[in-house]
């Protein structure tokens, strides 16, 4: 399922329950993909005040790539 964030870095998000593989569509057009991303990670980013900083603290160096 896709997600769309209000951010200025980030512009939606899709996520495999079943994998926990998690997909960040950049707003600069960078895909970066994630996993082993729990499912209470997603719904923190989602109910973030700034999903990018979330982002930025939670995610992008603490999960691995593919």
């Amino acid at each position: 399922m896709r997600i769309h964030l209000r951010s200025k870095l980030i512009d939606s998000i899709e996520y495999d329950e079943m994998s926990f593989r998690m997909t960040v569509f950049m707003s600069n057009g960078q895909v970066r993909e994630f996993c082993e991303v729990p499912a209470v990670v997603i719904a923190d980013l989602c109910d973030a005040s700034s999903p990018g900083n979330y982002y930025m603290r939670a995610i992008r160096n603490r999960y691995p790539a593919p």
